[in-house]
């Protein structure tokens, strides 16, 4: 009966986030997403990646390089502050996207969870889907 009430409880929960889109830190930290979508245009398999781990710190790859830092979301906004990234030389599109992220990130843009994906909803709209750790 216990384990039946408090699966009602989560799963309302879990409906209430899901409608709202609001996310907090508590909700990505421990996460991994992978882009799939810069605007309308599908990425298919995107090296491109966000995980959040213990204390919202932030680390992931870019399609050239790799990046970390301090997350905090803050007025439905996602911040990265202090990124630090390795410093490969990209060209073309590899190199506008990893700009593009990283502005994104570091100015802060607004962020929302979407019928299970992370949306980053800067210029152009960023959709991420969620991955397992393994």
């Amino acid at each position: 009966m216990k384990i039946s009430m408090f699966l009602c409880a989560l799963g309302a929960f879990l409906v209430g986030c899901s409608s709202t889109g609001k996310v907090s830190n508590e909700q990505l930290k421990y996460t991994q997403w992978q882009l799939t979508h810069i605007g309308k245009e599908v990425i298919l398999d995107s090296a491109i990646s966000l995980q959040f781990i213990e204390a919202m710190q932030v680390n992931g790859f870019t399609g050239c390089n790799r990046f970390f830092g301090a997350g905090r979301i803050e007025s439905e906004q996602l911040f990265v502050s202090n990124i630090g990234m390795t410093r490969k030389f990209c060209e073309g599109s590899i190199n506008e996207t990893e700009q593009l992220l990283l502005n994104m990130l570091e100015i802060g843009v607004p962020t929302k969870i979407e019928n299970g994906d992370l949306i980053l909803n800067g210029q152009p709209r960023l959709k991420f889907k969620s991955i397992v750790a393994g």
